[in-house]
This record gives structure tokens, C-alpha cells and sequence, in this order.
């Protein structure tokens, strides 16, 4: 069963976050959903465990009203705000829960603007019974638990090709994360929705209250990348983890551009983004690492089609443990994040040939 944490505005829909805390209460138990005003007690540090909370949840549910943007504060002091950018960040789920007529807002605070993108649920006063069944029954269908991947094999190759489906989050099997950055090499903000985003926060030391304190794996980019910036389209650097290692297991990151940047026309994917993997296999191959992760290379803000890239990026690791039998690596990996990329890398596995490893 998910862990659930209710995020709501005091001052707009505190009855419905209630109802929402009571029947998730009685479907999940109360251990397993959080809101500040019944699940916190006399005396406890309100900063402290309202993020642990939170760091423990496998979702978030904004519940938004009607007014909830005329009630936005300094995003500094926004609980509200601060809670949901964490969630972005730590790569939870996060589910808008529209009550009544109320839409996602527009013109959204910095940190939050992936709420727009959320696929949302919506609570009416004359259908509540069902539309809290059908949240519950979508709750269900979550899982915390770390995903266990789907694993192929080359011929009689010792390395794997793997896919991993979930957040990247509850991955702790890889010990190189590819991250998929700009020419520029420069990693999104802590704040925004996106694998860099999320490698640079969790990278990161905090304090207490989530802020970063130092900002290891986006510093030591930083150094390496400022003497040659903007880089040539599939260029590979390599950093440690920083605190990564301490939560998640991974010993590198292999920071790839695979976006470029157009003046007037945004980002998009390179051209040649099975090239990209092919130069992030060579960067790992003299660290004698055993298992590595990519996410499919330029799909978030390049936008870049789902199904050609897990193709290309498929194609290129079969490649790669076809012309390197010698390999030290045990497992290359593919992050599937929702149903949408398992399905496209599942087909790609199966117009590839690779068959499932029944070994164990």
C-alpha cells in the first residue's frame, strides 16, 4: 500500500483534506497518510516532521480549490508550496485533487509549475462516495516497494540489458546513474521535475528543512564543464554522486548532452542520441563498474518521441555488449518512469535480440 501525504491550504479546503485523511485512514490505516493537523502531535518540531514525512511518502496529494492561488504566499514561508516543490524534487507522485468546479491555476509559483502537467482527480460534493472510491482504487495501483527490473540477455553475453519501471528514486541496484543534461552541462534547478533535477537535489547535503547546503554533484559538474562549455552534442563527463551514494548506492554520474539548445525554438533531443548511450558506455567502462541506469535520453523538456528513443537507446547497449564481450559490466538498465516508456522499451526489446533471462 502507498504512503500518502496531504498537502492543503488551511485557510481554503481543510474540510475536504480531512475527509480525504479519514477514508484513506480507513482503506491504507492511519500509519500510512499523513496530514499536519491530525497526524502531528503536542510538542513535536513541525519543519522536522513535516518533511520526514514527506521524504517517506510515495505520494503527494495537493488538494487545490477554487481559490488556492489568491492564497499563495512568499514561496519561502508557503508551507504549501514548499511541501510540493520537495515532492518534485524527491521525484514523488504528485496528484492534484480538484474540489468542485476548481482548475489546475495558471501562472503557477517556481517550483510547482509541473502541477499543470499532473494528471489530477476531482472531489464533487454530489459524487463524493465514488470519486473517493476511485482515488483509493487508484492509490492501490501504486507501489512502494523498489521496482524489480525486467532483465534480458545478448546471446550467451555475461551483461544484461534491464528495465527498471518507477521513479528513479527507488532504484539502489545501479552504481552509475546517467543523468541527460544540455550542451551547456548545466543541471536543471533543484526545483523542477526532471532526473537532473532530481541527481542534483539528492546529490546534494540539506538541512533540516530540505534546503541545499552544498551542492556536490551540480559544483563538481560545474568545474569540469566551464573550460569547454557549451560541449559537443554527446559528450560524456563524468562526477561522483555525492550524497547519492550514502542513500541510493551509486558510485558515479555520467552527465550526457543530450539536448541542445535553439535560439527562439527551446531544446531538443541531438540527433544522434544512440551515440549518446555508446559514449556513456565507453566514459563507465574503465571504472570497472558492474551495473549503470539511463533514463531515455532527451524525452522530458526536449520533449523527443518516447518510442524512437527507446529504440535507439536499446539498439546502442545491445550494441555496445555485442562488439564488447569483455566488459566488466553485469547490467545496463533502462528507467521507465511511467506505463507510457515501459511499453515503448518493451517494444523496442522486442524488435531487438534480445530474449528474457530465465537464469534467475
Amino acid at each position: 500500500m502507498p504512503t500518502v501525504f496531504v498537502n492543503y491550504r488551511v485557510l481554503e479546503q481543510p474540510g475536504y483534506a480531512t475527509l480525504l485523511h479519514r477514508e484513506l485512514a480507513q482503506a491504507f490505516g492511519s500509519d500510512r497518510v499523513f496530514l499536519a493537523s491530525r497526524s502531528l502531535r503536542a510538542g513535536d518540531d513541525f519543519v522536522r516532521e513535516v518533511f520526514a514525512h514527506l521524504r517517506r511518502s510515495q505520494v503527494l496529494l495537493a488538494v487545490i480549490g477554487p481559490r488556492w492561488l489568491d492564497y499563495t504566499g512568499d514561496p519561502d514561508e508557503d508551507w504549501v508550496l514548499r511541501e510540493i516543490t520537495e515532492a518534485f524534487a524527491l521525484g514523488i507522485r504528485v496528484v492534484p485533487v480538484l474540489v468542485e468546479d476548481a482548475d489546475l491555476p495558471a501562472g503557477l509559483p517556481a517550483g510547482v509549475e509541473a502541477l499543470r502537467r499532473c494528471q489530477y482527480v476531482r472531489l464533487r460534493h454530489y459524487s463524493i462516495d465514488s470519486d473517493i472510491a476511485a482515488l483509493v482504487t487508484h492509490l492501490r495501483g501504486i507501489s512502494g516497494d523498489r521496482p524489480s527490473p525486467s532483465v534480458f540477455r545478448v546471446g550467451g553475453a555475461e551483461c544484461r540489458i534491464g528495465i527498471h519501471a518507477g521513479s528513479i528514486r527507488r532504484v539502489h541496484d545501479c552504481d552509475v546513474w546517467v543523468n541527460s543534461e544540455n550542451t551547456d552541462m548545466r543541471m536543471a534547478r533543484h526545483t523542477d521535475f526532471s532526473v537532473s533535477a532530481i541527481i542534483r537535489y539528492w546529490g546534494s547535503l540539506r538541512d533540516e528543512a530540505g534546503r541545499i547546503t552544498r551542492d556536490l554533484v551540480a559544483d563538481e559538474l560545474e568545474e569540469l564543464a566551464a573550460p569547454r562549455r557549451p560541449v559537443a552534442p554527446g559528450t560524456a563527463l563524468v562526477t561522483g554522486s555525492g550524497a547519492l551514494e550514502g542513500t541510493n548506492n551509486v558510485r558515479y554520474v555520467v552527465h550526457v548532452a543530450a539536448v541542445q539548445g535553439e535560439p527562439g525554438a527551446g531544446y531538443r533531443q541531438v540527433s544522434d542520441i544512440g551515440g549518446c548511450v555508446t559514449t556513456a558506455l565507453a566514459r563507465v567502462e574503465p571504472l570497472g563498474v558492474r551495473t549503470i541506469l539511463f533514463p531515455l535520453l532527451g524525452t522530458g523538456v526536449a520533449g523527443a518521441n518516447v518510442t524512437h528513443t527507446a529504440r535507439m537507446v536499446v539498439q546502442a547497449a545491445v550494441y555496445h555488449v555485442e562488439r564488447h564481450p569483455e566488459t566488466s559490466l553485469r547490467r545496463i538498465s533502462f528507467l521507465a518512469y511511467d506505463d507510457h516508456e515501459r511499453l515503448a522499451l518493451e517494444e523496442a526489446v522486442r524488435m531487438s535480440p534480445l530474449v528474457p533471462d530465465l537464469s534467475g
